[in-house]
């Protein structure tokens, strides 16, 4: 089997950047994952791949940027954690979901990997992925070593579902692609019950629901702030 899925809690592995946020979504209790690759959040979705072969967890390449975001936030919306991964550029596709998400909501934790790309190493440009915060009510995670990603990620779900934002991880390139040891926490195994109840003034953002909506967005936001 995979090593992220057969390590043992409490032991120290060697991981990259990347692999070391796929083990914190898998501590996280993650059932969802999609990606539309670019270096250098590539081997996210590689790895999720292969792990999705051994597991059940459902996992997508999908088309573009914008169609991974909006499967992964459908499916956080029945209950699941879920992850999409793309690198900085990507995040700029698929802006139309990505406006709205946070005033609609999560149920279950969702995961947003944009990884960034300071020096243009692997890229046409640089962007600094920290402005949606405030820009549009996302609360970010800045992982500055690969301990931090894991540790992140696996955080990142629980504050997700505490504020019922979508969080947002910015690994950058030397975050991503640099190895290091790392402690590995308990894989959460926890089979949570799914499911979607329509419910129009939750979940559709017309004008009427969305002013209501955006005093409870920024109610959210501030206590992802003081969380």
């Amino acid at each position: 089997m995979h090593e992220l899925l057969t390590a043992k809690p409490g032991s120290k592995r060697l991981l990259l950047g990347n692999e070391a946020i796929v083990r914190g979504a898998l501590e996280a209790g993650i059932s969802f994952a999609t990606t539309y690759p670019g270096t250098p959040s590539s081997e996210i979705g590689d790895n999720f791949y292969l792990i999705s072969q051994e597991t059940d967890l459902y996992f997508e390449y999908s088309v573009n940027e914008k169609i991974a975001l909006e499967l992964a936030f459908g499916a956080c919306l029945t209950g699941a954690r879920s992850m999409c991964s793309m690198k900085h550029l990507g995040l700029n596709y698929a802006g139309d979901p990505l406006s709205t998400m946070p005033y609609v909501g999560v149920e279950g934790g969702m995961v947003i990997v944009s990884a960034g790309d300071p020096s243009a190493i692997t890229s046409p440009n640089e962007q600094d992925q920290r402005h949606f915060s405030h820009f549009l009510y996302y609360p970010v995670f800045d992982p500055a070593t690969v301990p931090d990603a894991l540790e992140m990620t696996r955080c990142a779900f629980e504050l997700s579902e505490n504020t019922r934002l979508p969080v947002i991880m910015r690994p950058t390139t030397r975050v991503c692609h640099t190895s290091s040891v790392v402690e590995l926490g308990a894989l959460d195994l926890t089979k949570r019950e799914v499911g979607f109840v329509k419910d129009p003034g939750r979940y559709v953002p017309i004008p009427l629901n969305v002013r209501r909506m955006r005093k409870e967005l920024t109610q959210r936001y501030r206590l992802a702030e003081e969380l």
